[in-house]
C-alpha cells in the first residue's frame, strides 16, 4: 500500500513485480530490498479483521491512506466529516509493548542551487565515493549517531578544496525520511596535486572512522577516471563554493531533546538527498519537531542559509504533531489488556517521527488515540525485518481490544 522502496546497488529487482519475502531466524526479510512492513503490516491487520466473522468488535471504520511515506500526502486529502468513531487505533509503531500517545510534526524542504558551468582542462579526473553507512529512519534512528553521506561529502570537499580543484558532479540519491548512506563526487585536479589530494581523502576516511567507531561504518573509494577529452565540463568555482558551504552549514541530526519524556528527541533535521536536475542541484531536507514554534525556528535557519547564498528555498508537506493528552480511555484500556496478556506494564511514550495521528487529532473533535505495532527492525533499509512471533502477539492484543470495545457498546 505504501512503503519506502530501497534496494541494494547489486539488486536487479523491479518494484512493480512485488517484494520477494525471505523467512529467516523467526523474522520476515526481503531479498535485497526494503520489506515494506512499515507500514504494510498495518494493512494486513486491518484486512485480517475485515476478513473474519470470528472476532467480536464494534462498528469499524478502516482508513488506509496512500503516500504516507512521501510526506503524508494521502491523509491530507481525506474528508473527515463522515468519520464517526471516537476511538482511533493506529498501527504505525515498530516496537511491541511500546505505545505511542504523541508524535512529531514535520516539514520538508528543498534548497535548489543554480548551476553555472565552465570548460576546463582535464588533467586528472578523480571520483570519490562514500558508502558503507548504516542509514536508517530519519526519525527513529536520528539519535543513534549514524553518519550522513551528504554531510560527510560536504566536509570532505571542504577539507580538500583549493583554487585548483574543480567539482564536476555530486550526487547522493535518497529520500527525505532516510538518513543518506551514499554520495559520489567527481573532481578535476592538476596531475601535480593528485597525490596530495588522495592523501587528504585517505586521512579523512581515518578521521570519519574514528568519529563513527561506536555507531556506524564508512568506506571511501578513490578512483582515477579516464577521459578521451582534453577538456571537461565542471561547475564554476562560485557554484562549487556555494554547494560546499551550504553542505557544511545545513543542520543535521538532533537539535533539541524533550525534557518531559526521557530519551525523546524533540527537534531534528535530516539531509536526505542531493541530485542534479536541469540547471539546479536540489538538496532535500526534513525537519521533525514536537513543539511547533521550533519547527519554524529551524526553518528560519535554513531560509537564512538560502538567502545568504542566493538559492531557492521551498518548504512543503507541512504536517502537525500529535500532542500528548493527560486523560485517555483507550490508553488505559490497552495498558490493562497488555498487562493481562504479558503480566508486565507496557511503555507509554511519544515518538520523534510523523504519524498520521497528527492530522486526525487536529481535524477530529474529542477523538481518543493510541498507536502500537509489532517489532520491526532497520526499517527504510534493505535490512528491514519483522518478528513473526511479535506479529502474533500484537494480533492477540488487537483481538482482545476489539472485544473489549464491543462490550462497551
Amino acid at each position: 500500500m505504501d512503503m519506502v522502496y530501497v534496494k541494494d546497488s547489486d539488486s536487479n529487482h523491479i518494484y512493480e513485480k512485488g517484494i520477494e519475502i525471505v523467512e529467516k531466524d523467526g523474522c520476515l526479510y526481503a531479498n535485497k530490498t526494503t520489506l515494506g512492513a512499515d507500514n504494510g503490516i498495518a494493512v494486513a491487520y486491518c484486512l485480517a479483521v475485515l476478513d473474519t466473522d470470528e472476532i467480536k468488535h464494534p462498528d469499524l471504520e478502516v482508513i488506509m491512506t496512500t503516500q504516507e511515506e512521501a510526506g503524508m500526502v494521502g491523509v491530507q486529502g481525506i474528508n473527515t466529516d463522515d468519520i464517526k468513531g471516537k476511538y482511533f487505533i493506529n498501527f504505525d509503531t515498530e516496537e511491541e509493548g511500546v505505545f505511542f500517545t504523541g508524535c512529531a510534526g514535520g516539514v520538508r524542504n528543498y534548497l535548489r542551487i543554480p548551476i553555472n558551468r565552465e570548460n576546463i582542462e582535464s588533467e586528472c579526473i578523480i571520483s570519490i565515493k562514500i558508502s558503507g553507512l548504516k542509514s536508517g529512519h530519519s526519525g527513529m534512528e536520528i539519535d543513534m549517531g549514524r553518519g550522513n553521506a551528504i554531510k560527510l561529502m560536504g566536509r570532505l570537499l571542504y577539507n580538500i578544496d583549493s583554487d585548483v580543484l574543480h567539482l564536476c558532479s555530486i550526487i547522493s540519491q535518497g529520500k527525505a525520511n532516510v538518513i543518506s548512506n551514499n554520495s559520489k563526487a567527481v573532481i578535476v585536479v592538476p596531475i601535480s596535486k593528485k597525490a596530495e589530494i588522495i592523501h587528504v581523502v585517505k586521512e579523512l576516511e581515518k578521521t570519519f572512522k574514528q568519529e563513527l567507531q561506536f555507531t556506524d561504518n564508512i568506506k571511501i573509494d578513490i578512483n582515477e577516471e579516464s577521459s578521451i577529452k582534453n577538456d571537461f565540463d565542471s561547475y564554476t568555482q562560485e557554484t562549487k563554493n556555494k554547494i560546499i558551504n551550504i553542505l557544511m552549514l545545513i543542520p543535521y541530526g538532533v537539535i533539541d531533546q524533550n525534557y518531559a519524556i526521557q530519551g525523546l528527541v524533540q527537534t531534528s533535521m535530516n539531509v536526505g538527498s542531493l541530485e542534479e536536475s536541469g540547471n539546479k542541484i536540489s538538496l532535500l531536507n526534513f525537519i521533525r519537531i514536537s513543539v511547533e514554534s521550533e519547527k519554524y525556528n529551524v526553518a528560519d535557519n535554513v531560509r537564512i542559509i538560502a538567502d545568504t547564498y542566493g538559492v531557492e528555498c521551498e518548504f512543503f508537506n507541512d504536517y502537525p504533531q500529535w500532542e500528548y493528552k493527560q486523560q485517555s480511555k483507550i490508553r488505559d484500556m490497552v495498558t490493562d489488556i497488555y498487562e493481562e496478556i504479558h503480566h508486565k506494564r507496557p511503555i507509554i511514550t511519544a515518538v520523534h517521527a510523523g504519524l498520521e495521528c497528527g492530522y486526525f487529532d487536529k481535524k477530529l473533535k474529542d477523538v481518543d488515540m493510541i498507536s502500537f505495532g509489532p517489532n520491526q527492525y532497520e526499517v527504510h533499509t534493505t535490512k528491514e525485518h519483522i518478528s513473526i512471533q511479535s506479529i502474533k502477539n500484537v494480533w492477540a492484543l488487537i483481538v482482545k481490544l476489539l472485544e473489549r470495545l464491543a462490550e462497551e457498546n
